[in-house]
């Protein structure tokens, strides 16, 4: 009798890659927007009514600034769908989408605390139910990514792992941040500019503000803005497989994708991906900060872009850091 050889067993496809994906996600955005009104509503149980003392209240017959009574939650639920979906189209994970949502949240969270008195757990509270509302689904729906999965050999994997790593750059984002809002404080021209632009109840804590306690508040920023710029970008990694060869470029032949890929998309693959995920941060940035700001009492649209504006500069201040030390071709 021959031999036969053993049968190839086909892995069992995992629950996730069951749903096809014009299903999965329609039920993220829906999981989403669900999970997150629950949690609120279980948060307005045990926290103070903080956020509601600074809210706009509509007024009959007052004109609202800013953003429409109307319109703001259209635009609000406009901003969460592309959030999803080009968080969907780029294959973020649940990590991924965390750190970006906990980044983009944060400024918002600091502008509360610091120029509204609001307190730290009311913050907390609220940029960890914007997280776990969005990273949850998403933990259901997406398979984990490469680099976020210890079981899959990346060449980089032992920079992941590496506490040093890590934590070393967690800090040089947290200091970024903190050089970069304390000397904006420190000089007066952020808070004179958010006296031109938002209705502060105080300024007192602004002007009492010391670089150390910037620390607590920072700390998650800076984790968050490591775990979404540089780990992607230490992990990222040829395609496995042949690859093609490329030629020398030819002018005189090239094509308009082509001429513009070689004089301007020349960079290595983690550079790309820190660019990439830098355009994405910073959008989102400002388009999540000028949202949340709008429904703020005696807020302006450009009082709130402003703002961010200092958030993103220290954001693209990390990531052009995170270029060398997350540079780790051969």
């Amino acid at each position: 009798m021959a031999d036969r050889p053993p049968p190839t067993v086909a892995p069992r496809a995992s629950r996730r890659a069951r749903l096809p994906s014009f299903v999965r996600l329609p039920m993220l955005l829906i999981l989403n927007i669900c999970l997150q009104s629950a949690l609120w509503t279980g948060a307005e149980n045990v926290l103070s009514h903080e956020l509601g003392a600074v809210s706009k209240v509509p007024r009959p017959g007052q004109e609202q600034e800013g953003l429409g009574e109307l319109t703001e939650p259209i635009v609000r639920l406009v901003s969460k769908i592309a959030l999803v979906s080009v968080a969907w189209e780029l294959r973020y994970d649940y990590f991924d989408i965390g750190a970006l949502t906990a980044v983009i949240n944060i400024p918002f969270a600091f502008l509360l605390t610091t120029f509204y008195n609001i307190s730290l757990l009311t913050a907390a509270a609220y940029v960890a139910i914007e997280v776990i509302s969005i990273a949850l689904p998403t933990y259901l729906l997406r398979p984990i990514a490469d680099i976020n999965n210890p079981a899959v050999p990346i060449r980089n994997r032992y920079l992941l792992n590496s506490f040093q790593v890590s934590w070393s750059n967690t800090a040089l984002a947290v200091g970024v941040y903190a050089t970069v809002l304390y000397s904006s404080l420190q000089t007066n021209w952020l808070t004179i500019f958010l006296i031109n632009h938002f209705d502060l109840p105080s300024v007192e804590l602004a002007h009492d503000v010391q670089a150390v306690t910037f620390i607590p508040k920072l700390l998650t920023a800076g984790y968050a803005t490591k775990a979404f710029l540089l780990d992607p970008a230490i992990g990222a990694q040829p395609d496995t497989g042949a690859v093609t060869p490329v030629g020398p470029f030819e002018p005189a032949t090239a094509t308009l994708p082509q001429t513009l890929k070689h004089n301007f998309w020349f960079f290595s693959r983690r550079t790309r991906t820190l660019i990439q995920r830098s355009v994405v941060l910073s959008t989102f940035l400002l388009a999540n900060t000028v949202l949340r700001g709008a429904t703020l009492e005696g807020s302006e649209i450009a009082g709130s872009a402003g703002y961010a504006g200092v958030w993103i500069l220290a954001a693209n201040i990390c990531a052009a850091w995170f270029v060398w030390t997350g540079d780790a071709e051969p």
